[in-house]
């Protein structure tokens, strides 16, 4: 059975494994770390994937994903597995897919820039890997069962284990009462560890969250089930100076990582992996000075997202990313902008970089919706790849790749004046497919001539192989409230 505790404890056996194991014959020893973490007794390894790392085995999850690429309160999310170890050097992945309808026959690992391509034989999947990253194999041509690999990097920069604010959360399942962390605390979540839990960071500062284990949200009904609520696994509010590193985030019923009205947050190398409603990603309301840089987000909602719930957001990067969206926008600001009625309200100095969309099921990729009075400007989309393109849209509408408006929506606040948007460049796009194999549909719509979208920039846009040079081949629409829009 589950381990339940009122609170943290210390368990002083770490479940992990390393090996020095040769990688190559030769005059140079060529040596690879290779740590593997075994899963918790309470759980059993997925009986739909079975995976080795140079020949060990991994124990493998099963974890929520979606696959209803329209809005439907009532969804039931089905399950895809996923793994994850550390690693230096080379390792050699074996994969066996059990529980697939049919033998695997092909199969195709992403984000396509690996340059991987897969030996498969006799029904199993064979391939090398030198780099730590997220990887993802789809198996003939479908994305159904598409398993997920996240190849760590070995652990640095440890927390002292002997100090008092540093709390650790050891291998196995546990249930635990909502967990606060207050100044100068840290919590350690090992490998091998499945944490039923929400974290609470609430007016706090120079917090640490970090490890490699799983904080998991199964146990919990989705947020809009009758008597249900949502319970947010990471919950940054009006705190500073905060890190979250290395972990991974499961089966949320709701918003995943979320930062309220905070400043100075870091997170690096968590992933997110979510299928049930409202499940956005990485979503940040009315914050400055935050950086995230080597996830990954996988939701049924907003993949990225800044918001304005009490005031301006300011100073917001994503870089070295990938994403994989099954309903709604990749990359989103808004509609949400000024939901606390703030005089003045921005939402400026915002970098997405080397940003990769594995897939986008739903809505736009680039969206910036301004449904209240905000300023929104000094945007900047850098180095975009969107490997496949297939928004679907509600009802044939809203699947644009790129999206820019002014209008009041269902979420609006402020609903009898309107804001701007201004200076947004988009520098480096490439789409690689598309369902149909033609140029998805771009628009821009301001509201009026005092509220206006301005100064958008494109360049390097590559979309299906080719070159786009004008709007026209960009398919991109623009309303009389536009001004200076163009691709350079």
């Amino acid at each position: 059975m589950k381990k339940t505790l009122p609170f943290l404890i210390a368990v002083l056996v770490l479940a992990w494994m390393t090996a020095l194991l040769p990688v190559s014959a030769g005059a140079e020893p060529a040596k690879t770390m290779l740590t593997l973490y075994e899963g918790p007794k309470t759980m059993t390894s997925s009986q739909t994937a079975s995976v080795t790392a140079n020949g060990y085995d991994l124990f493998v999850y099963d974890v929520m994903v979606n696959h209803e690429h329209i809005w439907n309160a009532d969804t039931q999310p089905t399950t895809t597995p996923m793994t994850y170890f550390d690693f230096d050097g080379k390792v050699r992945l074996e994969i066996r897919m059990p529980g697939l309808e049919h033998p695997v026959e092909n199969a195709e690992v992403i984000p396509r820039s690996w340059g991987i391509t897969p030996e498969v034989a006799d029904g199993t999947v064979r391939f090398t890997i030198t780099e730590p990253g997220q990887y993802t194999v789809v198996f003939n041509g479908s994305v159904h069962r598409a398993l997920h690999i996240f190849a760590n990097p070995p652990e640095t920069d440890l927390p002292d284990f002997g100090d008092p604010d540093v709390f650790y959360i050891g291998p196995g399942e546990w249930v635990m009462d909502a967990i606060a962390l207050h100044d100068g605390q840290t919590l350690y979540l090992s490998g091998g560890a499945v944490l039923h839990s929400m974290i609470s960071v609430a007016n706090a500062k120079n917090v640490r969250i970090c490890g490699r284990g799983i904080i998991d949200g199964s146990d919990y009904p989705a947020w809009n089930q009758p008597g249900s609520y949502a319970r947010v696994p990471v919950d940054l509010n009006h705190s500073r100076d905060v890190s979250v590193e290395g972990i991974i985030i499961a089966n949320s019923n709701c918003w995943n990582l979320n930062s309220y009205s905070s400043r100075n947050v870091r997170i690096d190398n968590v992933k997110i992996i979510s299928g049930r409603q409202n499940g956005d990603g990485f979503t940040f309301q009315s914050c400055t000075d935050h950086l995230v840089t080597n996830c990954f987000a996988r939701t049924w909602d907003d993949s990225l997202v800044i918001k304005n719930y009490s005031g301006s957001t300011k100073g917001i990067t994503f870089r070295g990313m990938q994403v994989w969206t099954d309903l709604a926008q990749s990359m989103e600001i808004g509609y949400e902008t000024d939901k606390g009625l703030t005089l003045d309200p921005e939402i400026c100095d915002v970098l997405f970089e080397d940003i990769t969309v594995l897939y986008n099921f739903h809505k736009p990729v680039i969206s910036i919706h301004n449904s209240d009075d905000a300023f929104v400007h000094d945007i900047v989309y850098r180095n975009i790849v969107v490997e496949n393109a297939f928004m679907q849209g509600d009802n044939g509408n809203n699947k644009e790749l790129i999206e820019m408006t002014l209008a009041n929506s269902s979420w609006s606040t402020v609903r009898d004046e309107f804001g701007s948007i201004d200076n947004v460049l988009i520098d480096g796009l490439t789409v690689l497919n598309t369902p149909d194999g033609k140029v998805p549909r771009s628009r821009l719509a301001g509201h009026d001539e005092e509220h206006r979208i301005t100064n958008v920039t494109l360049r390097n846009v590559t979309i299906l192989g080719q070159p786009v040079t004008t709007l026209k081949e960009m398919k991109l629409s623009v309303d009389d409230y536009c001004e200076n829009i163009g691709i350079r």
